[in-house]
């Protein structure tokens, strides 16, 4: 199947709230069975990693509030797993994690990052999230850079187990 012609996991995610059935397009057989909402929700629920279904149903649904809250607060383990990384390669840490300040800071820098992956087209200029945030804009930037890869790769992973859990045979 041609690249341009395959489904994107999410948008099937996103048909399973609008219900109903749809084919998915097969070589040589007219007869294939259509996949359901329940097909959907079943590959959903069978996903283990945590962060990257948060992150599948928060796009997916355009999510608002709550789910964005807990997908921010899954991601901010991992999160703090890079900053420690980044700090033992040796590099200019932006954040301390040892300061309550600093952890704050870095839930809401996430929480933008967020925001950013779910509302792409509300994204706020980088000064005035710096200056909400009470940080320089240099810092600020380098920790959005780390939050926003590690939901990229969440949702990445996410839409791969996705797709291995609806279509293994």
């Amino acid at each position: 199947m041609e690249k341009h012609l395959q489904r994107d996991p999410l948008e099937l995610v996103a048909r399973m709230l609008v219900g109903g059935s749809f084919r998915l397009p097969t070589e040589g057989r007219g007869s294939a069975q259509p996949l359901t909402s329940a097909d959907v929700a079943g590959a959903v629920a069978m996903m283990r990693d945590p962060v990257a279904k948060q992150a599948v149903l928060a796009v997916a649904r355009r999510g608002e509030g709550a789910s964005l809250v807990a997908l921010g607060r899954a991601a901010a383990r991992r999160m703090m797993r890079q900053v420690i990384h980044e700090r033992r390669a040796g590099a200019k840490p932006a954040l301390r994690l040892d300061d309550a300040a600093d952890r704050w800071r870095m839930r809401l820098v996430l929480q933008d990052a967020v925001n950013d992956l779910v509302w792409p087209e509300a994204r706020a200029a980088a000064q005035d999230a710096a200056k909400a945030v009470k940080m320089r804009k240099a810092d600020y930037l380098r920790v959005y850079a780390m939050a926003a890869s590690t939901l990229r790769q969440a949702l990445d992973d996410g839409r791969q187990e996705f797709k291995v859990r609806l279509f293994a045979r």
